[in-house]
């Protein structure tokens, strides 16, 4: 062997053995993440959590690098820890062949814009901390860790749950926010600490030349922190850096009411945040009830106009956030009457629970997400037609219900799907609050356990007890499978990917590009090929795109696969019962009353009672035409077969209801058609209980609130409208909410007359 041959062999031999600990730590990381659900593909979770084995390994090597001058040290240090940092991208990829990766591009995109970057910017900080003193590992450490530390105090101090820092990138927060884009401000982000790395390099040879003085080392040192200085400001001002005082700038508008701080949308009507505050003060009312008791200082309530504003300002899109130990919470597009609103101070509440540093209940160093996420529930208590109770007992009849044990340990809470897991703890806790009362489940909820310990498996097996009780609907069985037999998102391929397919093809749908939709869906379907929501989006799709015969055909396969679930496969006939109807076959009455006998679910349930009684009404046709439009079928022309329905057939009561439906969902007056559709015979329980649901809720928003009660109390005492337990729930709280806006209106209209009256003397 040549010298010139033997050279660059015995430089890299000697490379390795200088680094051998790195290369062992950074392959040994990524071995073990190719065996942890999430982590085990190349993609955000991977990337993110290289992140500070590269940053220490890259931040070290900086530190010992050799050179004449500190950009050549820089440089050197650059080469080894890059080479280091690329060792991991060989078993996650190697590890493809036994895991589906959904993106490897963006697997690497992502690896790139976190440990790639880190590597530039620890290597730099430890050139820095190399020039400024002997003891160079300690100084750069400190510089980590007081990185990292600085993070968790935002977390702790400011709105956000999301974090970008120099060495691990970003962390988004919310685990329920499948979808992790490469937005701009990570771009910017990164830019930011690529400014600050320049800087500290700068300055290293500033410090280095400061005997003698060097002008041109100053002028570059100033030169690169008024250029890192910038691109922090450019950073502030597209969000990266946020706490409460530009959080609530943003918004634009505070409400300080009897017990709340709003921070509310600048845009916002007075009537809409009049409406939204006293809506809030009612779920504080409602809470203070439960809990008897209030928190101690008065809660902060951000209220955003929208996902994307929310995502950006405190970093969750579509999870709703609390803080406790702030007193605070998050909610995008609230509504008069939304449960999360209560969920979500619920947890506000719960802070008095716990003296804890996070005001959290804990299991060691945990937080106890079982009692946490179950205390809000049971507060809340709504969950669609059934209660938690009920619907806990329809999981254990199903055969769904994983063991209560397992969601109370530390772990186990998100090893299951969040409306399982939420629901069942929910449950529980509820069950305790009313056999025990407020103070046991405060006690539990600040132990971290039931007190006494020795008494949990007296309390749960009480609880199954209670629960076996329960009559159960036969059809709420199938619902039952559909809603909680999922699996979490540690268990989920290629979560994100998905998330971000599902939610691409939705947005295609709703601009009418179904061609670019069917893509989408065929692209996921391709990485989850059971993926039964993705292929029963198909069907639509392929019929807006005029494939009638190949939506039918998927349809069918479909229905012939038991393993797609009895809900999905019922959705799958009602699918190819629209496409008979639409081609006037008459076979399709006889599926949708075959349907409808199987169906638990409202909103279906009605559906169908309407295209039924379509088919068997002369003037009909509209309707169908409206319940089996295709996707992408613009609002104008839905609104079209709707006009239509009711010049054709005035009196005829389901014209009446989907006429009377329409003109409250655009804001107007539906009351008169409503009340004419309620004096008919709508066909199907389903249509007559959401008509008087509807009429109850038009009083409320007309402000008849004493109307509105009495009509939310009538309907949940109905015995012939099939009302269950969960929907009993909903009309007693908006009874209580009919009545605690009346009595809030009531004291507004005294305030106001004296006013009057004090200046008429």
């Amino acid at each position: 062997m040549t010298d010139d041959a033997a050279t660059p062999l015995s430089r890299l031999l000697s490379t390795v053995r200088a680094h051998a600990l790195w290369i062992g730590i950074l392959l040994t990381t990524a071995v073990v993440l190719c065996f942890v659900p999430l982590f085990n593909l190349l993609a955000f979770e991977f990337a993110f959590a290289l992140g500070i084995p590269v940053a220490m390994c890259a931040g070290l090597t900086g530190a010992h690098a050799e050179g004449r001058t500190v950009w050549h040290r820089w440089l050197s240090a650059l080469r080894t820890a890059a080479l280091l940092a690329t060792l991991p991208l060989i078993p996650i990829t190697l590890n493809a062949l036994r895991v589906r990766n959904c993106d490897w591009t963006e697997g690497l995109l992502f690896y790139l814009l976190l440990p790639g970057l880190t590597v530039i910017i620890a290597s730099a900080w430890g050139i820095l901390a190399a020039q400024l003193t002997r003891r160079r590992r300690l100084l750069f450490w400190s510089i980590l860790i007081g990185s990292v530390g600085w993070s968790i105090a935002r977390f702790w101090l400011d709105p956000p749950v999301d974090a970008f820092n120099p060495f691990l990138g970003y962390y988004p927060g919310s685990i329920y926010d499948e979808v992790v884009p490469i937005g701009d401000r990570l771009l910017w982000s990164r830019a930011e600490d690529l400014g600050w790395a320049i800087a500290a390099v700068a300055c290293a040879g500033f410090a280095q030349t400061l005997r003698p003085f060097s002008p041109r080392s100053a002028a570059i040192a100033g030169l690169a922190l008024t250029g890192a200085i910038g691109l922090r400001v450019g950073a502030t001002a597209r969000d990266v850096h946020r706490d409460a005082a530009h959080v609530q700038h943003a918004l634009g508008a505070h409400r300080a009411t009897a017990h709340l701080d709003i921070y509310y949308p600048k845009a916002w009507s007075k009537a809409r945040i009049d409406a939204m505050a006293t809506d809030l003060e009612f779920a504080h009312s409602e809470l203070a009830t439960f809990l008897a008791q209030v928190p101690a200082e008065r809660p902060a309530l951000y209220l955003y106009p929208s996902r994307p504003t929310k995502k950006r300002l405190m970093g969750a899109g579509r999870t709703r956030i609390a803080k406790p130990w702030q007193r605070s919470i998050h909610i995008h597009s609230p509504k008069v009457g939304d449960a999360v609103s209560i969920h979500e101070l619920a947890h506000v509440f719960s802070a008095e629970l716990s003296n804890a540093p996070l005001h959290l209940s804990m299991r060691g160093p945990l937080p106890h997400m079982g009692l946490i996420e179950g205390l809000a529930v049971a507060a809340t208590w709504e969950s669609g037609r059934l209660d938690p109770h009920h619907w806990t007992a329809a999981m254990r009849k199903a055969g769904v219900a994983p063991k209560l044990g397992k969601l109370l340990s530390p772990t186990g809470f998100l090893s299951k799907n969040s409306r399982t897991a939420y629901t069942l703890c929910g449950s529980f806790v509820r069950f305790q609050h009313d056999t025990e009362g407020a103070a046991a489940v405060e006690a539990t909820y600040r132990n971290g356990h039931v007190m006494p310990i020795d008494r949990l498996d007296t309390l749960v097996a009480a609880w199954e007890a209670h629960l076996d009780t329960l009559p159960v609907d036969a059809r709420a069985l199938l619902e039952a499978k559909a809603r909680f037999d999922r699996p979490a998102i540690f268990r989920k391929v290629c979560a994100h990917e998905i998330a971000a397919l599902r939610r691409t093809a939705a947005r295609a749908i709703s601009r009418n590009d179904l061609k670019a939709a069917l893509g989408h869906i065929d692209t996921l379907l391709g990485h989850v090929p059971r993926d039964v929501n993705a292929r029963l989006l198909r069907i639509p799709v392929l019929v807006g795109l005029g494939r009638v015969a190949d939506a039918r055909t998927h349809a069918q396969t479909i229905v012939d696969d038991p393993k797609a679930g009895g809900v999905a496969r019922n959705r799958a006939r009602e699918r190819m019962a629209d496409l008979a109807a639409a081609e006037g076959d008459a076979t399709a009455s006889a599926e949708y009353d075959a349907l409808l006998a199987q169906t638990f679910n409202r909103a279906i349930q009605r559906r169908l009672a309407v295209k039924r009684a379509a088919l068997s009404h002369p003037r009909g046709a509209p309707v169908i035409a409206l319940l089996t439009a295709p996707r992408g079928t613009p609002r104008a022309t839905l609104d079209d077969h709707v006009a239509a329905a009711i010049a054709q057939a005035p009196k005829w009561p389901v014209a009446q209801y989907l006429a009377g439906r329409r003109a409250l969902d655009d804001g107007d007056s539906g009351e008169a058609l409503l009340r004419a559709a309620r004096s008919g015979q709508l066909p199907h329980p389903a249509l007559r209980f959401e008509t008087e649901r509807l009429l109850a809720r038009a009083a409320f928003d007309a402000s008849r609130y004493a109307e509105a009660g009495a009509a939310f109390d009538a309907l949940a005492a109905r015995t012939d409208l099939d009302v269950q337990s969960g929907e009993r729930n909903q009309l007693q709280r908006w009874a209580r909410r009919a009545r605690f806006f009346g009595a809030v209106d009531a004291a507004d209209i005294d305030i106001d007359q004296r006013r009057s009256e004090d200046a008429a003397e």
